[in-house]
């Protein structure tokens, strides 16, 4: 049988393109609960007096609130839907967090303010969002406290469409200087899926299983087919002795690799700084006090 040659290929099955664009109705979920005791642990009085994710930092838009530049840079890039998760821990600000979301968004955004009725940790948050997003087609998931830069989400998104995966946990193999959690993720040989998590665990890979893996860093961005992970934290929860907090990133992800389930992986090669601490703060998002 005669192997047939690609100029005998249809012009429509040769000539193809992937569209790096948003999906329609995509939302993010960024995540706005945390306490801030990390940062109120450094002893500035402005730390010690605002929700952890309306502290001001420098952006070159100018000085904003962590919250403030991630709804920018979402609506910039073409988001929609966003929902803003908030925690009813009172040292979370959840109040003065929802009113600055709800006033200094994208007039063009279509705004929604999730607060959790008891602790559910960021999985069990960003599924308690999702049922309230049931024509969403796909969902990203973005901690307000990191610098991620934003405009790399459509590519992101389109990798994610190619992972037969409920998850893909955007990562980077270029951590920069003092990043959190460096090197704790191992991805396979090709770099598409997470294989090992441990962010915070207290254990090491050994160097057998480690060979032919690639070594990355989370950058706190989780992209969610919501229908799959809906379904898979189901799953998850109903294996839990009772219902409780669930992390995404320590506990439901871990275990879903531990199930053989696919985590995809997809590397933005370049820095996500975390602000959660006074260094980390004064590194990289205030060149003031």
């Amino acid at each position: 049988m005669t192997e047939r040659s690609t100029t005998d290929t249809r012009p429509a099955d040769w000539y193809t393109s992937t569209l790096v664009s948003l999906p329609t109705r995509a939302a993010a979920l960024v995540l706005a609960g945390g306490k801030g005791c990390r940062l109120r642990a450094g002893g500035d009085p402005e730390l010690n007096r605002t929700p952890k994710v309306l502290v001001p930092i420098d952006t070159p838009a100018g000085r904003t609130p962590m919250l403030g530049h991630a709804l920018a840079q979402l609506a910039a890039v073409g988001f929609r839907r966003i929902a803003v998760l908030t925690s009813t821990d009172h040292a979370s600000g959840a109040e003065a967090v929802e009113t600055y979301a709800l006033t200094h968004s994208a007039r063009q955004v279509e705004l929604t303010v999730h607060r959790e009725d008891r602790p559910l940790g960021t999985a069990g948050a960003a599924y308690a969002a999702l049922t309230h997003l049931p024509d969403t087609p796909a969902a990203v998931v973005l901690p307000a406290d990191t610098l991620f830069p934003a405009a790399l989400l459509p590519s992101a998104l389109a990798a994610h469409r190619d992972r037969a995966a409920a998850v893909t946990w955007t990562v980077t193999s270029v951590p920069g200087q003092g990043a959190q959690n460096a090197g704790r993720l191992f991805l396979d040989p090709d770099g598409a899926f997470v294989v090992h998590a441990l962010e915070g665990v207290d254990a090491t890979l050994p160097a057998a299983s480690r060979q032919g893996l690639r070594q990355a860093t989370s950058t706190g961005a989780v992209i969610l087919a919501p229908l799959p992970f809906r379904a898979l934290f189901e799953e998850y929860a109903r294996r839990l002795a009772r219902p409780c907090e669930a992390d995404l990133y320590r506990q439901f992800m871990p275990w879903a690799i531990s199930q053989g389930q696919p985590i995809g992986a997809y590397d933005i090669r370049t820095p996500a700084p975390d602000l959660g601490t006074p260094d980390r703060l004064a590194a990289f998002g205030r060149t003031t006090v």
